[in-house]
């Protein structure tokens, strides 16, 4: 266990070389300021005056993202696994290793899609004056 949770450190903190002197980059302008967080908006349900259609319609959403995402997760581990058996040893073989390496970003990728998949969809069940309620929201400080 401990050998992968360093396979999870080198995966989820490596950097190119040359960029460990950049500063590290701003969420200031990135996708999520245009986007709400599933918390943010049943937080502020009265505020927006989310309907029970909408409410609906985002359960859902997210009831089928979990499915999906639970899936995802089990192969990323399996997926691992097998990365991690293939850095053992005396020798590594380089093109097993990326290979393995590779399926293991795109199973991480798929998850990141499902995520970036769900916000978007529910962004598009709230009215434009809702959202504009939550950036309000959001900017006062308050999700």
């Amino acid at each position: 266990m401990k050998r992968l949770a360093i396979v999870f450190f080198l995966i989820g903190y490596a950097t190119p070389l040359g960029a460990q002197d950049a500063p590290p980059p701003s969420a200031e302008g990135t996708f999520e300021e245009a986007l709400f967080a599933p918390e943010v908006i049943m937080q502020h349900r009265r505020a927006i005056d989310l309907t029970d259609e909408q409410r609906d319609a985002i359960s859902r959403l997210i009831g089928d993202l979990q499915g999906k995402v639970v899936r995802l997760q089990w192969e990323l581990l399996d997926e691992l696994e097998a990365l991690k058996q293939t850095l053992e040893g005396d020798r590594v073989d380089l093109d097993r290793a990326m290979d393995q390496l590779d399926r293991t970003l795109n199973t991480e990728k798929e998850i990141k899609q499902a995520h970036l998949e769900l916000l978007i969809r529910m962004k598009n069940v709230l009215r434009p004056d809702q959202q504009a309620v939550l950036r309000r929201l959001r900017d006062e400080g308050g999700g």
